[in-house]
């Protein structure tokens, strides 16, 4: 792998941890139950991009299935918080 590959690497996990701490202002502070629940939802996808770029670094597809688990944990948590704002419950 190359050196400039590797800075690139670098640069996009620098990238994606100032979004992760961005995000988890926002769910600390957010005003709306909504601003915490999209932050929530971009703090996992930043998780994933995580995990895709570090197994892209290290040549390895050890952690892909985490990846996946984590896309539908993180889909199941987002519909389950709409539904929850939109209807006040989430089983009915």
């Amino acid at each position: 792998m190359s050196t400039w590959f590797e800075y690139v690497c670098v640069l996009c996990l620098a990238i994606m941890f100032a979004t992760g701490v961005m995000c988890m202002y926002r769910i600390a502070i957010g005003p709306r139950a909504a601003d915490r629940a999209v932050a929530l939802d971009v703090l996992t996808m930043v998780f994933i991009g995580i995990i895709c770029i570090l197994c892209i670094n290290w040549q390895s597809n050890l952690y892909f299935h985490a990846v996946w688990i984590l896309t539908l944990v993180g889909f199941l948590g987002s519909t389950a918080m709409a539904k929850y704002m939109m209807k006040g419950r989430v089983f009915s």
